[in-house]
């Protein structure tokens, strides 16, 4: 079960087809992220540049995880049609 439930992270504010969505979209985004900084790390590592780009989030943790702590944390924001934010 994840954590924050969809009960708590809805709170009668966005409806639940909002939060699939903005979840989705924000998982897109961070996995985008991961593949930019993976394909860095491996050009570095051919260039014979050592240090490490990939940052720790990227590769401990999956991306709707992230981006579900990132929705609550208020990183962030749901944006609905018309342009209402909502946490």
């Amino acid at each position: 079960m994840l954590y924050p439930s969809v009960q708590q992270m809805t709170n009668e504010k966005i409806n639940r087809y909002a939060l699939v969505i903005a979840t989705a979209k924000g998982a897109r985004v961070i996995t985008e992220k991961a593949v930019r900084e993976r394909e860095e790390s491996e050009a570095r590592r051919d260039s014979k540049d050592s240090r490490p780009i990939l940052s720790p989030e990227s590769v401990n943790e999956k991306a709707v995880t992230l981006t579900i702590n990132k929705l609550c944390d208020g990183e962030f924001k749901i944006v609905l049609p018309g342009g209402q934010k909502k946490n």
